[in-house]
Protein backbone atom coordinates (compact mmCIF):
# COMPACT_ATOMS: atom_id res chain seq x y z
CA UNK A 1 0.00 0.00 0.00
CA UNK A 2 1.31 3.48 -0.88
CA UNK A 3 2.71 5.51 2.00
CA UNK A 4 0.71 8.75 1.80
CA UNK A 5 1.03 12.27 3.08
CA UNK A 6 -1.60 11.35 5.69
CA UNK A 7 0.54 8.47 6.96
CA UNK A 8 3.49 10.86 7.19
CA UNK A 9 1.44 13.44 9.11
CA UNK A 10 0.22 10.78 11.55
CA UNK A 11 3.72 9.39 12.14
CA UNK A 12 5.09 12.89 12.76
CA UNK A 13 2.20 13.96 14.97
CA UNK A 14 1.44 17.05 12.86
CA UNK A 15 -1.25 18.17 10.43
CA UNK A 16 -1.25 17.58 6.66
CA UNK A 17 -0.96 21.36 6.27
CA UNK A 18 2.31 21.29 8.22
CA UNK A 19 3.68 18.51 5.99
CA UNK A 20 2.74 20.57 2.95
CA UNK A 21 4.52 23.63 4.37
CA UNK A 22 7.70 21.61 4.88
CA UNK A 23 7.49 20.25 1.31
CA UNK A 24 6.93 23.75 -0.09
CA UNK A 25 9.75 25.29 1.99
CA UNK A 26 7.48 27.58 4.02
CA UNK A 27 9.08 29.56 6.85
CA UNK A 28 5.99 29.05 9.04
CA UNK A 29 7.37 25.76 10.37
CA UNK A 30 9.80 25.52 13.28
CA UNK A 31 13.23 24.04 12.59
CA UNK A 32 12.52 21.22 15.04
CA UNK A 33 9.31 20.23 13.25
CA UNK A 34 10.92 20.60 9.83
CA UNK A 35 13.78 18.29 10.77
CA UNK A 36 11.36 15.72 12.24
CA UNK A 37 9.30 15.70 9.02
CA UNK A 38 12.36 15.51 6.76
CA UNK A 39 13.76 12.64 8.83
CA UNK A 40 10.48 10.75 8.56
CA UNK A 41 10.33 11.37 4.81
CA UNK A 42 13.78 9.83 4.49
CA UNK A 43 12.96 6.93 6.81
CA UNK A 44 9.81 5.96 4.91
CA UNK A 45 11.18 6.85 1.44
CA UNK A 46 8.38 9.37 1.00
CA UNK A 47 8.66 11.95 -1.78
CA UNK A 48 6.19 14.70 -2.68
CA UNK A 49 5.90 13.33 -6.21
CA UNK A 50 2.91 11.20 -5.29
CA UNK A 51 1.26 14.28 -3.86
CA UNK A 52 2.02 16.48 -6.85
CA UNK A 53 1.70 14.18 -9.82
CA UNK A 54 -2.07 14.27 -9.64
CA UNK A 55 -1.94 17.57 -11.50
CA UNK A 56 -1.12 15.64 -14.64
CA UNK A 57 -4.32 13.66 -14.30
CA UNK A 58 -6.59 16.68 -14.09
CA UNK A 59 -8.62 17.37 -17.20
CA UNK A 60 -9.71 20.93 -16.45
CA UNK A 61 -7.90 22.15 -13.34
CA UNK A 62 -11.25 23.33 -11.95
CA UNK A 63 -12.83 22.22 -8.67
CA UNK A 64 -16.42 22.99 -7.64
CA UNK A 65 -16.65 24.24 -4.05
CA UNK A 66 -20.06 24.25 -2.38
CA UNK A 67 -20.98 26.45 0.58
CA UNK A 68 -24.41 26.93 2.12
CA UNK A 69 -24.21 30.62 3.06
CA UNK A 70 -21.92 33.17 1.40
CA UNK A 71 -22.50 35.68 4.23
CA UNK A 72 -21.25 33.28 6.92
CA UNK A 73 -17.59 34.03 7.86
CA UNK A 74 -17.11 30.33 8.67
CA UNK A 75 -17.24 29.50 4.96
CA UNK A 76 -15.26 32.57 3.93
CA UNK A 77 -12.30 31.52 6.07
CA UNK A 78 -12.38 27.94 4.78
CA UNK A 79 -12.51 29.15 1.17
CA UNK A 80 -9.48 31.37 1.84
CA UNK A 81 -7.58 28.27 2.90
CA UNK A 82 -8.76 26.31 -0.13
CA UNK A 83 -7.74 29.08 -2.51
CA UNK A 84 -4.34 29.53 -0.89
CA UNK A 85 -3.49 25.85 -1.35
CA UNK A 86 -5.02 25.46 -4.81
CA UNK A 87 -3.36 28.56 -6.26
CA UNK A 88 0.05 27.00 -5.63
CA UNK A 89 -1.03 24.11 -7.89
CA UNK A 90 -2.68 26.34 -10.54
CA UNK A 91 -6.11 24.98 -9.68
CA UNK A 92 -9.14 27.23 -9.99
CA UNK A 93 -12.38 26.92 -8.07
CA UNK A 94 -16.00 27.51 -8.99
CA UNK A 95 -17.86 28.69 -5.88
CA UNK A 96 -21.47 27.57 -5.53
CA UNK A 97 -23.86 28.80 -2.82
CA UNK A 98 -26.75 26.48 -1.96
CA UNK A 99 -28.53 28.48 0.78
CA UNK A 100 -28.97 25.13 2.58
CA UNK A 101 -31.32 23.99 -0.21
CA UNK A 102 -30.57 20.33 -0.99
CA UNK A 103 -32.51 20.35 -4.25
CA UNK A 104 -30.50 23.36 -5.41
CA UNK A 105 -27.29 21.60 -4.38
CA UNK A 106 -28.22 18.60 -6.48
CA UNK A 107 -29.14 20.68 -9.56
CA UNK A 108 -25.86 22.60 -9.35
CA UNK A 109 -23.83 19.41 -9.07
CA UNK A 110 -25.60 17.93 -12.11
CA UNK A 111 -24.89 21.11 -14.10
CA UNK A 112 -21.23 21.17 -13.11
CA UNK A 113 -20.82 17.51 -14.07
CA UNK A 114 -21.82 18.56 -17.58
CA UNK A 115 -19.18 21.30 -17.43
CA UNK A 116 -16.60 18.59 -16.67
CA UNK A 117 -15.14 19.85 -13.42
CA UNK A 118 -12.56 17.60 -11.81
CA UNK A 119 -14.50 17.03 -8.62
CA UNK A 120 -16.37 18.54 -5.71
CA UNK A 121 -15.59 19.98 -2.30
CA UNK A 122 -18.74 20.30 -0.17
CA UNK A 123 -18.30 22.37 2.98
CA UNK A 124 -20.38 22.59 6.13
CA UNK A 125 -22.60 20.32 8.17
CA UNK A 126 -25.06 17.97 6.49
CA UNK A 127 -28.70 17.72 7.57
CA UNK A 128 -29.62 14.88 9.91
CA UNK A 129 -32.11 13.81 7.23
CA UNK A 130 -29.86 14.22 4.19
CA UNK A 131 -31.82 13.47 1.01
CA UNK A 132 -28.75 13.91 -1.20
CA UNK A 133 -26.66 11.11 0.29
CA UNK A 134 -27.42 8.56 -2.44
CA UNK A 135 -26.82 11.14 -5.19
CA UNK A 136 -23.48 12.20 -3.72
CA UNK A 137 -22.39 8.60 -3.34
CA UNK A 138 -23.33 7.84 -6.95
CA UNK A 139 -21.53 10.96 -8.17
CA UNK A 140 -18.39 9.97 -6.27
CA UNK A 141 -18.01 6.82 -8.37
CA UNK A 142 -16.80 9.08 -11.18
CA UNK A 143 -15.77 12.31 -9.46
CA UNK A 144 -13.81 12.81 -6.23
CA UNK A 145 -15.92 14.34 -3.47
CA UNK A 146 -14.30 15.84 -0.38
CA UNK A 147 -16.58 16.75 2.50
CA UNK A 148 -15.38 19.50 4.83
CA UNK A 149 -16.91 19.45 8.32
CA UNK A 150 -19.18 16.48 7.61
CA UNK A 151 -19.09 12.77 6.90
CA UNK A 152 -20.90 10.32 4.61
CA UNK A 153 -19.90 6.64 4.75
CA UNK A 154 -18.99 5.24 1.34
CA UNK A 155 -18.30 1.95 -0.39
CA UNK A 156 -14.93 0.94 -1.81
CA UNK A 157 -15.83 2.12 -5.33
CA UNK A 158 -17.03 5.51 -4.08
CA UNK A 159 -14.53 8.35 -3.78
CA UNK A 160 -16.04 10.22 -0.83
CA UNK A 161 -13.44 11.55 1.58
CA UNK A 162 -14.05 13.58 4.70
CA UNK A 163 -12.01 16.00 6.76
CA UNK A 164 -13.61 17.39 9.89
CA UNK A 165 -13.18 18.38 13.49
CA UNK A 166 -14.49 15.83 15.96
CA UNK A 167 -17.09 18.32 17.19
CA UNK A 168 -18.58 15.95 19.75
CA UNK A 169 -15.19 15.48 21.39
CA UNK A 170 -14.27 19.16 21.06
CA UNK A 171 -17.56 20.23 22.69
CA UNK A 172 -17.10 17.66 25.44
CA UNK A 173 -13.62 18.90 26.33
CA UNK A 174 -14.66 22.57 26.29
CA UNK A 175 -17.74 22.01 28.44
CA UNK A 176 -15.94 19.80 30.92
CA UNK A 177 -13.57 22.69 31.55
CA UNK A 178 -15.98 25.64 31.59
CA UNK A 179 -19.35 24.28 32.76
CA UNK A 180 -18.29 23.58 36.40
CA UNK A 181 -17.88 27.36 36.81
CA UNK A 182 -21.60 27.88 36.10
CA UNK A 183 -23.62 24.83 37.26
CA UNK A 184 -26.42 25.37 34.69
CA UNK A 185 -26.36 24.79 30.92
CA UNK A 186 -28.42 25.83 27.89
CA UNK A 187 -27.71 25.06 24.24
CA UNK A 188 -28.52 27.38 21.31
CA UNK A 189 -28.65 25.88 17.81
CA UNK A 190 -30.61 23.98 15.18
CA UNK A 191 -30.37 20.22 15.75
CA UNK A 192 -31.68 19.42 12.28
CA UNK A 193 -27.97 19.70 11.32
CA UNK A 194 -25.70 16.80 12.22
CA UNK A 195 -22.90 18.83 13.81
CA UNK A 196 -25.43 20.58 16.06
CA UNK A 197 -26.95 17.25 17.03
CA UNK A 198 -23.46 15.98 17.89
CA UNK A 199 -22.69 19.00 20.07
CA UNK A 200 -26.08 18.82 21.80
CA UNK A 201 -25.46 15.16 22.59
CA UNK A 202 -22.07 16.07 24.04
CA UNK A 203 -23.66 18.81 26.15
CA UNK A 204 -26.25 16.40 27.56
CA UNK A 205 -23.59 13.86 28.53
CA UNK A 206 -21.34 16.43 30.20
CA UNK A 207 -24.31 17.85 32.13
CA UNK A 208 -25.28 14.35 33.28
CA UNK A 209 -21.70 13.66 34.36
CA UNK A 210 -21.69 16.86 36.44
CA UNK A 211 -25.15 16.21 37.89
CA UNK A 212 -26.70 19.17 36.06
CA UNK A 213 -30.30 19.03 34.84
CA UNK A 214 -30.49 19.06 31.05
CA UNK A 215 -33.46 18.18 28.83
CA UNK A 216 -35.43 19.59 25.88
CA UNK A 217 -36.32 22.69 27.91
CA UNK A 218 -32.61 23.57 27.99
CA UNK A 219 -32.37 23.78 24.19
CA UNK A 220 -33.21 27.00 22.31
CA UNK A 221 -33.63 26.73 18.54
CA UNK A 222 -31.60 29.19 16.53
CA UNK A 223 -30.38 29.35 12.95
CA UNK A 224 -26.69 30.07 12.41
CA UNK A 225 -26.81 33.85 12.15
CA UNK A 226 -26.64 36.90 14.42
CA UNK A 227 -30.30 37.93 14.22
CA UNK A 228 -31.53 34.44 15.00
CA UNK A 229 -29.14 34.33 17.95
CA UNK A 230 -30.56 37.58 19.27
CA UNK A 231 -34.13 36.33 18.86
CA UNK A 232 -33.29 33.10 20.70
CA UNK A 233 -31.71 35.14 23.52
CA UNK A 234 -34.90 37.19 23.83
CA UNK A 235 -36.94 34.02 24.21
CA UNK A 236 -34.42 32.78 26.75
CA UNK A 237 -34.72 35.95 28.86
CA UNK A 238 -38.53 35.72 28.84
CA UNK A 239 -38.47 32.28 30.44
CA UNK A 240 -39.30 32.21 34.15
CA UNK A 241 -37.55 28.89 34.84
CA UNK A 242 -34.02 29.99 33.90
CA UNK A 243 -31.38 29.31 36.53
CA UNK A 244 -28.27 31.46 36.86
CA UNK A 245 -25.33 31.51 36.90
CA UNK A 246 -25.48 29.58 33.64
CA UNK A 247 -23.50 28.86 30.51
CA UNK A 248 -25.06 29.33 27.08
CA UNK A 249 -23.34 26.96 24.65
CA UNK A 250 -23.94 28.33 21.15
CA UNK A 251 -23.12 25.83 18.40
CA UNK A 252 -21.77 28.58 16.13
CA UNK A 253 -19.97 31.87 16.72
CA UNK A 254 -22.60 33.86 14.84
CA UNK A 255 -25.25 32.64 17.28
CA UNK A 256 -22.90 33.40 20.18
CA UNK A 257 -22.28 36.96 18.97
CA UNK A 258 -26.02 37.61 18.53
CA UNK A 259 -26.78 36.14 21.96
CA UNK A 260 -24.04 38.19 23.64
CA UNK A 261 -25.24 41.39 21.96
CA UNK A 262 -28.77 40.86 23.30
CA UNK A 263 -27.56 39.99 26.80
CA UNK A 264 -25.32 43.04 27.11
CA UNK A 265 -28.03 45.38 25.83
CA UNK A 266 -30.34 43.97 28.50
CA UNK A 267 -27.68 44.79 31.12
CA UNK A 268 -26.99 41.14 31.91
CA UNK A 269 -23.57 40.66 33.49
CA UNK A 270 -21.46 38.64 31.06
CA UNK A 271 -19.63 36.44 32.03
CA UNK A 272 -20.45 36.60 35.76
CA UNK A 273 -24.19 35.98 35.58
CA UNK A 274 -24.36 34.32 32.17
CA UNK A 275 -21.41 32.93 30.22
CA UNK A 276 -21.39 32.43 26.45
CA UNK A 277 -19.35 29.83 24.55
CA UNK A 278 -19.26 29.74 20.73
CA UNK A 279 -17.77 27.36 18.20
CA UNK A 280 -15.40 27.85 15.20
CA UNK A 281 -13.49 31.07 16.02
CA UNK A 282 -14.47 33.35 13.15
CA UNK A 283 -12.63 36.69 13.03
CA UNK A 284 -15.60 38.59 14.49
CA UNK A 285 -15.07 36.85 17.83
CA UNK A 286 -12.22 39.23 18.64
CA UNK A 287 -13.85 42.34 17.15
CA UNK A 288 -16.93 42.49 19.38
CA UNK A 289 -17.21 43.50 23.03
CA UNK A 290 -16.97 41.37 25.07
CA UNK A 291 -14.79 39.07 22.98
CA UNK A 292 -16.22 35.58 22.46
CA UNK A 293 -14.89 32.41 24.07
CA UNK A 294 -15.00 29.66 21.49
CA UNK A 295 -13.61 26.39 20.16
CA UNK A 296 -11.28 27.25 17.29
CA UNK A 297 -11.41 25.03 14.22
CA UNK A 298 -8.41 26.87 12.71
CA UNK A 299 -10.56 27.54 9.67
CA UNK A 300 -7.96 28.70 7.15
CA UNK A 301 -5.71 25.72 7.96
CA UNK A 302 -8.83 23.56 7.80
CA UNK A 303 -9.42 24.76 4.23
CA UNK A 304 -5.80 24.14 3.26
CA UNK A 305 -5.97 20.60 4.60
CA UNK A 306 -9.15 19.99 2.59
CA UNK A 307 -7.40 21.17 -0.58
CA UNK A 308 -4.44 18.88 0.10
CA UNK A 309 -6.80 15.97 0.65
CA UNK A 310 -8.56 16.68 -2.66
CA UNK A 311 -5.24 16.71 -4.52
CA UNK A 312 -4.20 13.48 -2.83
CA UNK A 313 -7.47 11.85 -3.89
CA UNK A 314 -6.90 12.93 -7.49
CA UNK A 315 -3.48 11.32 -7.67
CA UNK A 316 -4.53 8.14 -5.89
CA UNK A 317 -2.45 8.78 -2.78
CA UNK A 318 -5.45 8.74 -0.43
CA UNK A 319 -6.57 5.16 -1.02
CA UNK A 320 -7.67 3.27 2.06
CA UNK A 321 -8.61 5.61 4.90
CA UNK A 322 -11.39 8.02 3.95
CA UNK A 323 -12.03 9.96 7.14
CA UNK A 324 -9.56 12.47 8.55
CA UNK A 325 -9.73 14.78 11.56
CA UNK A 326 -8.49 18.33 11.88
CA UNK A 327 -7.20 20.14 14.98
CA UNK A 328 -9.22 22.26 17.41
CA UNK A 329 -8.36 24.49 20.38
CA UNK A 330 -10.45 25.95 23.19
CA UNK A 331 -9.93 29.72 23.33
CA UNK A 332 -11.18 31.40 26.50
CA UNK A 333 -11.90 35.11 26.09
CA UNK A 334 -14.20 37.58 27.87
CA UNK A 335 -17.58 35.80 27.69
CA UNK A 336 -16.69 33.02 30.12
CA UNK A 337 -15.36 33.00 33.67
CA UNK A 338 -11.70 32.13 34.12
Amino acid sequence: MTYTIYDLAKDCGVSVATISRVINGSDKVSDKTRQKVLAAMKKYSYTPNLFARGMNKMSTGIVAVFISDISNPFFADIVKGLEAAFQKKNIRIILCTTNSDLEHERREMELLIQKQVDGFIITGSRPVNDTNVDFIRQTSKKYPVVLVNSYIPSAKDEKIFSIRVDEKQAATEALEKILPRYKNLYVFGDDSWQTTADKTEAAAKVAEKLGIKFDESNIFRSQHNLSSGRNAARQFLLRSDIHTPCLLFCVSDQIAIGVTKELTEEKIRVPEEIGVLGFSDIALCTLVTPTISTVSQHLKDFGEEAAHLFIAVLNGAADGEKEFFSAYTLIERETTLK
